[in-house]
């Protein structure tokens, strides 16, 4: 006849353990448990029962009876009991160190313990004996101990805990899913917790399982649907993830049904942007882009969340087309689908207010990489916005908003660098709008200095030539950019794979068809070792892999890139095959012949005949330049002092652009090398031989090349120290022209001259006058 009351009475007077101890009946161990949960659920009591271990040891011992039936009240107490003090945190440390509660707990919550009996026929037959009540109870006390920041971690460490979660939200049992389901959610919030909820068999399948069944077109997702969905979201967010979750049965087609089932429903939006967030982390990953792109009405879904959704939700859809433009392979197709130009450009056009536009633009501009793209984009009307949107944030990169002008300066960048476009984006007043950035000192001077050079490449006008001065302080930058892409690092101001190999290279290539100016700065060795670099990688011995950035045996556009930038600066060192040798050594020359001839043969598609004729060019050129300096090494022994470097001397002799054309270039002085010894306190200035300048024969005037080996630039100054002027005509010399500046005309500001040239050029002249002509 004993009662709860009548427990409760000892139990006030301090003798609840031994109280506890003399429970040996299932009706009293019943009735003690009953008055445990009682005290658990008066916030007053909850610290002493969680702190007395011998009390937590006799409810976990009664929720393991496995002597008594399902049915049996003790049990399902105990738990409750469990359940109650996990309401309050300061029962956690207590709880938590419990030896085998978690596991108890688990096993509560699927439905243990379990009985195997044998059947009338025979069969062994396992038998649940915990309550549907009790199950509950402990996916609840699971689900609050989850929550504790300290706990997280330590309840992943039991792969009980873990399968007992994944089988309750596979259950029938809705609340007893949402619970299990919740507490997953919990677990996912702690990065540390990845790889156990990773390694536990079937549990990502089970969340999305769960997303699936619990969101209805009727009355949308449910708060166990916007759980999974985080969850997934969660697990999604790291690399190593990405591919294991997308590739989970189930997951992409749940996730997707979250989104159509939905979309007629506001109070769902939580669960849209929870799975668009989780689809969008998955699309981030590399290995996923591409199938992802491909799977069945994904890219359907993802085009109506832009269309009808705002806010997150849409902004998160506009990442995922951002990330499947970032995969080169998909640029074309991703264009080639027709319906989704017309979104990004939309979205682009008339979204200011979130940062959808800038996911949009970004995409717009990885889909210009690619030069197929170039015409549907401009057709697609993505011109005009992108050029707003660079005019409304000005010219002043460091007051700019956010990162969408910037983009937009790439787009320029990208699309310039098709043929077919230059003209539409020099009509559009591209360059007219990126001409304010080419004196900046600012990364975004890079980009626009490397559009305008792409957009005016076909322009040979005094405006353009003017224009493309002003992108002269960047060239170092560009060539910089070059050296960093191939060696697999960023720079000031951009990190690795922001730029792809082939527009520095095409860069280069521009750079190496423009004017003479341009040639000079980059017609350097270690522009001729880059170049050669992209070259060997695509087709020497087979060629290498390429990177995400490009380059390698499949990057048929960057090789053909540095094949035409090679023939632009070999033509300009060796302007008539066999008059004169690279000035970079043996080593080098022998190298790229290599290259070159492998270039000839390789069996790549894509490459144009006129681009192996112009490996071609370069490879005669070079092989011209070699005999050409043996014969005069044999030949002009009389220069060969100890102090004269006979490759470099030979390498100026007719390294003056255009001095193949221009007359009196059989007379004796073209054929006389002046050198004299290297100085480094005059920078190691050197001399080469006579062309004669100025277009008016009446006043020509015969000059030579001075090279500064500091700056690199090479003046062209005249063989006679007056240059032929009259002693009352006021006209200024200008170096680079290698002429008398005439009427409205200003010598170049970047050729100055200096008290080391002076003597260097004092000396050439002198040694010139003491040497006889030599004949070669």
């Amino acid at each position: 006849n004993t009662t709860v009351a009548d427990l409760k009475y000892f139990a006030e007077r301090g003798c609840i353990v031994p109280l506890l101890q003399a429970l040996d009946t299932p009706r009293l161990i019943t009735q003690g448990t009953r008055m445990l949960a009682d005290y658990a659920k008066m916030p007053d009591r909850r610290g002493a029962l969680a702190s007395n271990r011998r009390i937590l040891d006799f409810i976990k011992h009664t929720m393991m009876q496995a002597t008594e039936p399902s049915d049996w009240f003790g049990r399902e107490y105990a738990v409750e009991t469990i359940r109650s003090l996990t309401a309050t945190e300061e029962s956690d440390r207590f709880l938590m160190t419990t030896p085998g509660l978690l596991n108890s707990l688990a096993l509560v919550a699927r439905g243990g313990p379990f009985v195997t009996r044998l059947d009338e026929e025979g069969h062994r037959t396992t038998l649940s004996l915990a309550s549907g009540k009790a199950c509950l109870h402990a996916c609840i006390a699971i689900m609050n101990l989850s929550c504790g920041k300290a706990n997280k971690v330590e309840i992943a460490k039991f792969p009980d805990v873990l399968e007992a979660m994944r089988d309750v939200m596979m259950g029938n049992s809705e609340e007893a899913r949402l619970k299990a389901t919740t507490c997953i959610k919990n677990l996912s919030n702690a990065d540390a917790n990845d790889g156990a909820l990773m390694k536990t068999p079937d549990l990502i399948e089970a969340l999305g399982h769960v997303a699936d069944i619990t969101c209805s077109p009727s009355s949308g997702a449910t708060t166990c649907t916007t759980n999974a969905c985080l969850a997934l979201m969660n697990l999604s967010i790291s690399k190593g993830n990405k591919y294991h979750v997308f590739r989970t049965p189930g997951v992409m087609d749940a996730l997707m049904i979250v989104l159509e089932r939905t979309k007629n429903h506001p109070s769902s939006r939580e669960a849209r942007v929870k799975a668009c967030s989780a689809l969008s982390n998955l699309a981030i990953g590399y290995d996923n882009k591409i199938p992802m792109f491909s799977h069945p009405n994904f890219v359907d879904c993802v085009l109506d969340v832009i269309r009808n959704d705002s806010g997150e939700a849409r902004t998160k859809a506009c990442s995922i087309l951002w990330s499947f433009a970032a995969e080169i392979k998909n640029q074309v197709p991703v264009v080639s689908r027709g319906d989704i130009l017309p979104v990004l450009v939309k979205v682009a056009e008339n979204d200011g207010l979130t940062e959808a536009r800038f996911k949009c633009v970004a995409a717009l501009t990885l889909l210009a990489e690619s030069l197929e793209n170039a015409i549907p984009l401009l057709q697609s009307g993505a011109l005009v916005p992108l050029m707003d949107i660079l005019h409304e944030a000005g010219s002043d990169p460091t007051q700019w908003k956010g990162q969408t002008a910037s983009w937009c300066v790439g787009f320029f960048m990208n699309i310039a660098q098709s043929d077919e476009a230059v003209l539409a984006l020099r009509e559009a007043g591209v360059v007219e709008l990126l001409a304010p950035l080419l004196t900046l000192e600012h990364y975004q001077s890079l980009k626009a200095a490397m559009a305008v050079t792409f957009v005016c490449r076909f322009d040979e006008d005094d405006t353009t030539y003017d224009l493309l001065r002003k992108t002269e302080n960047v060239i170092p930058k560009i060539i910089s950019l070059l050296h960093n892409t191939l060696s697999g690092r960023g720079g000031n101001g951009y990190k690795y794979g922001v730029f792809t190999l082939r527009s520095s290279v095409g860069c280069i290539a521009a750079l190496a068809c423009g004017p003479d100016f341009m040639k000079e700065r980059i017609a350097t060795k270690p522009v001729f070792e880059s170049l050669l670099r992209v070259l060997s990688d695509f087709c020497v011995e087979g060629g290498t892999p390429g990177a995400i950035v490009g380059g390698g045996r499949d990057d048929t556009l960057s090789a053909t890139l540095a094949v035409r930038a090679l023939q632009s600066l070999t033509e300009h060192l060796i302007p008539t095959a066999g008059s004169s040798p690279l000035p970079f050594g043996s080593s080098m020359e022998h190298r790229l012949l290599v290259a070159l001839e492998s270039f000839e043969s390789c069996p790549q598609e894509g490459i144009k005949k006129e681009t192996k004729e112009q490996a071609t060019d370069s490879k005669e050129r070079i092989k011209g330049g070699r005999r050409a300096s043996t014969i005069r090494m044999a030949n002009c022994s009389l220069i060969g002092t100890e102090d004269t470097e006979m490759t470099d001397a030979i390498y100026m002799t007719n390294h003056c652009c255009g001095l193949e054309s221009l007359p009196g270039m059989g007379e004796d002085f073209f054929e006389q090398v002046l050198t004299y010894p290297n100085d480094t306190s005059a920078g190691t200035n050197k001399m080469a031989a006579t062309r004669i300048s100025d277009d008016n024969n009446a006043s020509r005037v015969r000059t030579f090349l001075l090279a500064d080996s500091r700056s690199g630039r090479r003046f062209a100054v005249p063989t006679d120290p007056t240059g032929g002027r009259a002693f009352n005509d006021q006209r200024i010399w200008c170096y680079r022209r290698g002429r008398f500046c005439q009427v409205g005309e200003e010598p170049d500001p970047n050729f100055q001259w200096n008290d080391d040239l002076q003597r260097a050029y004092e000396k050439a002249i002198t040694e010139h006058k003491n040497d006889a002509p030599i004949s070669i």
